[in-house]
């Protein structure tokens, strides 16, 4: 893979916004023995490491790529603490693998400076740029346009330098493709800014965004990719996960894999959507967390889609100041994991959930069998003694 050195004296480092550590968090762990056996969409929601077929390698590895984008932490200092952690499990230098593709046997390369190097660069430039994309999308009525400039590299591939200076609307099909980085070791960037600066600058039509074929060695597939953008680079890391958000939020998460439904409704629990709507500024639904098939029977439910409407969280808001806006992302958690216990109020099932914090907060979800939905229809401040008693009702079951 190719290296683009920084000119001497410059940096490309604008910091870990909240937005990419939110991002980068929100993966879920996706084994894999090599790039190409997953698309660029579905990196948006998974974290994989070519040859990382172990759970705990890619918790580690993930957990370092973490606290270095959170901590601002250099590639040195990321190199130096992985190296260990990786070689005390094996992966690291060559070793013979199989192919779960083909079942060959090959020698393959597993941990070295230089994939460590490619893993700390690929991972925190992506996510710096899926973090911009949502604070784009939060403020373009304001910065309606975005400026393609190329980053601080001595050298950069021509097309690249053929899109520098392009100011195109915030929301010009153009960037669904043409959004950086686009390539192993690109650090070209956007600029947002208003519409007098674009007007300034000179708004253009967007080129022709010429292709070229390509053909997966893994699989055999050609498809089209944008003459310029390496593979595994195509599309903008930002869109394909607000994407995903927005075909779940239209009723697919109950089709979707469980694994994927889950990384997409945590997601939305800590999106800026989320947040808006428990400070009264964005009306609607969002989805808050993804039931197990253990909660559903409880309930009776098909579903196993969780939501929050605008106006329940109004009421929240309202009666209860103990709850924060970090309460969905808690209550997504405690979905998760949390105790549950299950009763049956006015003829309609409902679950009871113990939410960790300060104060630790009740969320109370009503499942509706008419239309099969699940609601959350309060979230309050508690304690363990009201736990208890809550336990020891009569009709009450302690599911988990």
């Amino acid at each position: 893979m190719p290296d683009f050195p920084d000119r001497p004296a410059y940096s490309f480092d604008p910091g870990p916004p909240p937005e990419a550590s939110r991002f980068l968090k929100n993966k879920a762990l996706a084994p894999s023995f090599a790039w190409e056996d997953v698309e660029p969409e579905e990196h948006a929601v998974a974290f994989t490491v070519a040859k990382a077929m172990q759970l705990d390698v890619l918790e580690d590895i993930r957990a370092e790529v973490q606290r270095a984008l959170d901590e601002g932490r250099t590639l040195s200092q990321f190199q130096r603490d992985l190296k260990p952690k990786l070689a005390a499990k094996g992966w690291w230098g060559r070793t013979e693998m199989v192919d779960p593709e083909t079942g060959e046997t090959r020698e393959v390369q597993l941990g070295s400076p230089r994939r460590l190097r490619t893993i700390y660069q690929a991972n925190l430039r992506s996510a710096r740029a899926a973090g911009q994309w949502d604070r784009i999308q939060r403020t373009k009525k304001a910065l309606p346009y975005l400026v393609y400039q190329t980053g601080p590299s001595e050298r950069h591939r021509p097309e690249h330098v053929t899109k520098r200076g392009l100011v195109l609307p915030v929301d010009d099909p153009f960037w669904t493709q043409w959004y950086p980085p686009n390539g192993w070791g690109c650090k070209c960037w956007v600029r947002q800014v208003t519409r007098a600066e674009a007007e300034r600058l000179g708004i253009r039509e967007a080129p022709l965004v010429e292709e070229r074929p390509w053909r997966n060695p893994r699989t055999g597939e050609v498809r089209q990719v944008p003459r310029g953008i390496d593979p595994a680079w195509t599309g903008n890391p930002g869109a394909h996960r607000m994407k995903r958000m927005e075909e779940m939020l239209a009723g697919r998460l109950d089709a979707a894999d469980p694994g994927l439904a889950r990384v997409i409704a945590r997601d939305i629990a800590t999106s800026w959507r989320a947040e808006r709507m428990m400070a009264g500024a964005a009306e609607g639904t969002v989805p808050v967390g993804i039931l197990s098939d253990g909660l559903r029977a409880a309930l009776g439910a098909r579903t196993r889609v969780v939501r929050i409407r605008s106006d329940v969280a109004a009421k929240i808001r309202e009666r209860h100041k103990e709850v924060t806006g970090e309460a969905l992302l808690a209550l997504h958690e405690a979905i998760e994991s949390g105790p549950v216990l299950s009763s049956q109020v006015d003829g309609r099932s409902q679950l009871l959930l113990w939410v960790e914090g300060t104060p630790p907060l009740v969320a109370v979800l009503k499942y509706v069998a008419g239309t099969d939905e699940l609601w959350v229809s309060s979230i309050y401040g508690s304690g363990s003694r009201y736990w208890n008693r809550q336990k020891r009702r009569a009709g009450v079951t302690e599911v988990r």
